[in-house]
């Protein structure tokens, strides 16, 4: 009878600590990947038809959820969005009330230029999601250059060292989101 409740404890503290050891796994996983700015990331995701993984996963890229993050080359807020992109995205919108310099690092604005321009980048490379990540980052003329013809972006043809981790990260951190969160 000893043997068998030693037996049984020690079932139950290796049942325990498995438990204990996914549980810390999944909070210590939605640490690194928050959801924030939720509201905004769920409504324009929506409006735009991209799966919101997507826009969580570029958010957590670009700024990791900073809203005041300004890149060396000028992009800024959670979606680094450059001054040319803004005004660019602004006409796609038909929106151009709005002013780089005093609306580009609000959160709302920010998240729905950039979501809408991952549409835009989303369309014009037919869906090809490796692409309009690629082209998010190293622009559209390098992807159209990179993909010489294919109708798919393969992400070991991306030239740039940079352009190529990005895509890795943003498709990573997309799967994390959608594991964690679906």
């Amino acid at each position: 009878m000893r043997a068998f409740r030693k037996i049984f404890r020690l079932m139950s503290l290796g049942i325990m600590l498995v438990i204990l050891a996914v549980v810390g796994y999944n909070i210590a996983m939605r640490y690194m990947y928050p959801l924030k700015m939720t509201s905004y990331v769920e409504k324009y995701s929506r409006d735009f038809g991209i799966d919101r993984e997507t826009v969580y996963a570029v958010i957590k890229c670009e700024s990791n959820f900073d809203p005041d993050a300004v890149s060396s080359a000028g992009a800024v807020g959670l979606m680094q969005i450059t001054e040319e992109t803004f005004y660019d995205v602004g006409i796609l919108l038909e929106d151009e009330d709005h002013t780089f310099e005093s609306h580009a690092t609000d959160p709302e604005i920010n998240i729905r230029y950039g979501t809408r321009y991952l549409k835009f980048l989303l369309d014009f490379f037919d869906g090809d999601k490796t692409a309009a990540i690629a082209a998010y980052n190293g622009g559209m003329g390098n992807v159209s250059d990179w993909m010489n013809g294919s109708s798919e972006l393969d992400t070991e043809s991306i030239e740039f060292r940079e352009t190529k981790s990005y895509v890795k990260r943003v498709l990573a951190a997309e799967k994390h989101y959608k594991t964690l969160y679906d």
